[in-house]
Formats: structure tokens, C-alpha cells, sequence
């Protein structure tokens, strides 16, 4: 069956002066409100052809951090519990009195840390492959006590000031690149497509303290939510348990509908397209039954 055919979306960008932070931010298409929470230290540059994908059924919002691309930082140090505040500003400011609410991989826990505090203007929550508890990452605990022990380091000055100087250098990009990938195993070709040499020192540091939660985390709601939650995610996925993953969202939520996904890999290779995007999962946005 051929896939349908749809143009793209116009995508708007701007900035919104929100407490603690003047964020940058996208939106696209004309259905109901939906935030896209973004994962880690996504651009917004980098996900355009998600929100544009998601404009084809919502009025899809796509925001960068507090720290990270043109979001200006916090006044203190970053930490995900700070992300629903701002998020609930982002939804005051938009003029919204309720939201579609989304998490994608490691943006998985700020949509749920989200959703814990604004549960009542949440009417439906989309999970795409997300971390939910260090136990589903596909690390080995060396490796996980590794990528903390960086993480850590990474919050002071000095060793920010000099993985940036290393990050910058001409000749440390190629080792670098293969050292990042090998180490965190994820493809060459998606580091080089973030550009994940040419992050700042604040990004540094909102990258360390994300790392840090993420590698001690544990998701677990005081009581199942009765929010309608549709989760997707590939059961081949190379970097998160999909049994456990299925395991633990089953268990937050009295409302759920799963859909399966068999590509081999946690994100594609290289930065999805619009058309692709419609090709392979356009059948999951029709199940999201927004009317």
C-alpha cells in the first residue's frame, strides 16, 4: 500500500520571555495544541520535519531547553524538575487551557516529569521510544558508571572549558567522533548530524545534569494516571529494553495503547524527512484518535 502524500506544514520559530528564561521555539499546523518536550539538547533545527510530521493532526510546539541552542539559561542549574514549570508558562503564554502532551527517547522523562505537574490540563500523552529508568538502557553498568562519573565532571568550569577546547580542535574531531560513538553507541552519522562537537559550555552543563538523572533514574508515578497514553516504540530498538520499557509504562497508566515498530535501530541513521516520516509512521498518527 502506497503511502498518502501531504505537503509539509508552514513552520513558525520565535521566542517567548518566560520566567527564568526567554525560550526559542516552533509551531506548526492548526489542530489542537500539542507540546513536543524535547529530548536532551535537541534543536529545533534538527526536529522540524517531527513538527511538521505532527502538524498534520495538532498544533505541534517544539521548544529548546532552557540553556541549549537560542534558550536563554536558568538563573540556577539546570534540572528536569524545572522543565514543567516552564512548560506550563509556555502553555499560559500560547493561551491554552489544556495540551496533547509528547516525549520522545530521553525527553521521555521531562514529559513525564511534566505530566506529574500539569496532569489536569494534560488530555493525552504521546511516548515514542522513551527512557523511563536507567534499567532499560542497553549499557553495561561500567559503562553507565562511566557516562556518570563524565557527566559529573562535566558540571565544573575548568572541565568544560576544556572539553570545549578539545570539542573545537580540527584535528581531535575524527577520534572524537569515533571515541563519542563507540562509547555511546549511537551512530557517527547521527553525532555528526547534531553537531556534537559545536555545543557550548551550557549546553555542557544542561547535557551533564540531564546525563546524571537520566543514569539514576527510576520512573514510578505515585498512583497509575488515568490520562490516555499511546506509546510507540520498535521492539528492536538498540539502545532501551523494549520489554522493560512496555513493562513500566503499562504500569503508570490505566489508559494505554501500544503500537509496536520493527525498525532496527533506537533513532534512524540519519535525520528524518518529512516524507519519510509520513511513510513510515503516518498509520500511528492516525491512531492517536484526536477528535
Amino acid at each position: 500500500m502506497s503511502s498518502p502524500s501531504f505537503s509539509a506544514p508552514i513552520v513558525q520559530q520565535g521566542f517567548l520571555d518566560l520566567p527564568g528564561t526567554r525560550l526559542h521555539y516552533a509551531a506548526s499546523g492548526d489542530g489542537p495544541p500539542l507540546i513536543i518536550v524535547p529530548a536532551t539538547v535537541s534543536l529545533i533545527r534538527q526536529w522540524l520535519p517531527l513538527v511538521q510530521f505532527m502538524g498534520l493532526r495538532f498544533r505541534a510546539h517544539f521548544f529548546e531547553l532552557p540553556g541549549h541552542g537560542a534558550s536563554s539559561p536558568y538563573p540556577t542549574r539546570f534540572s528536569s524538575r524545572l522543565v514543567p514549570s516552564t512548560v506550563e508558562a509556555l502553555v499560559d503564554r500560547l493561551g491554552y487551557s489544556s495540551i496533547s502532551l509528547m516525549g520522545f527517547s530521553f525527553g521521555g522523562l521531562l514529559a513525564l516529569r511534566t505530566l506529574e505537574a500539569l496532569h489536569s490540563r494534560v488530555d493525552r500523552v504521546i511516548l515514542l521510544s522513551p527512557l523511563v529508568s536507567r534499567r532499560a538502557l542497553l549499557y553495561s553498568a561500567r559503562r553507565q558508571w562511566l557516562l556518570r562519573q563524565a557527566a559529573r565532571l562535566l558540571r565544573h568550569s575548568p572541565a568544560q572549558r576544556a572539553a570545549v577546547r578539545m570539542m573545537r580542535t580540527q584535528a581531535l574531531h575524527r577520534p572524537l567522533i569515533y571515541a563519542l560513538s563507540r562509547f555511546s553507541k549511537i551512530a557517527p552519522s547521527i553525532l555528526e548530524s547534531k553537531d556534537a562537537l559545536n555545543i557550548p559550555a551550557a549546553t555542557l552543563d544542561v547535557l551533564s545534569y540531564t546525563l546524571d538523572e537520566i543514569l539514576s533514574m527510576e520512573f514510578a508515578p505515585r498512583q497509575p494516571f488515568h490520562t490516555p497514553c499511546f506509546f510507540g516504540m520498535s521492539v528492536n530498538d538498540d539502545l532501551i529494553a523494549y520489554p522493560l520499557t512496555e513493562q513500566i509504562v503499562r504500569a503508570s497508566f490505566h489508559n494505554l495503547r501500544v503500537q509496536e515498530f520493527h525498525h532496527p535501530y533506537h533513532q534512524p541513521p540519519h535525520p528524518p524527512t518529512f516524507p519519510w516520516l509520513v511513510a513510515e509512521f503516518y498509520p500511528f498518527l492516525e491512531m492517536l484518535d484526536i477528535r
